[in-house]
């Protein structure tokens, strides 16, 4: 039985999984490996943010590239200023979700 998501929701899902990931992938090199690879986030917004962090030498490089994009459906300057640190199940979340929809369990509302 397959379950549908909204595209809204899962870029609010993914955007939290992505702030969780720009406060903690600069700290040590054993959070880059539990980063969901880039595939995995459904969103092109996601997308783009995820490249600007895994990309850049450092945290402060990611925030200004972060800040350079637009992107639809996304406050950029919101997501800049709030704290991930509670995010934290978001990144697993991002996992179990795309293999979900692979598998076809979820499938995700054109609208």
């Amino acid at each position: 039985m397959e379950r549908a998501l909204k595209k809204v929701d899962i870029l609010r899902h993914e955007l939290k999984a992505l702030r969780y990931l720009l406060d903690s992938f600069y700290e040590s090199g054993s959070q880059r490996g539990q980063a969901p690879p880039r595939e995995d986030f459904q969103a092109e917004q996601s997308r783009l943010i995820y490249d600007a962090i895994v990309t850049a030498r450092g945290r402060d490089e990611a925030e200004a590239r972060i800040g350079e994009l637009e992107l639809d459906g996304v406050d950029i300057e919101s997501f800049l200023h709030l704290s991930g640190q509670h995010y934290y199940t978001y990144p697993g979340l991002v996992r179990q979700r795309a293999a979900a929809i692979r598998s076809g369990e979820l499938v995700v509302e054109d609208t």
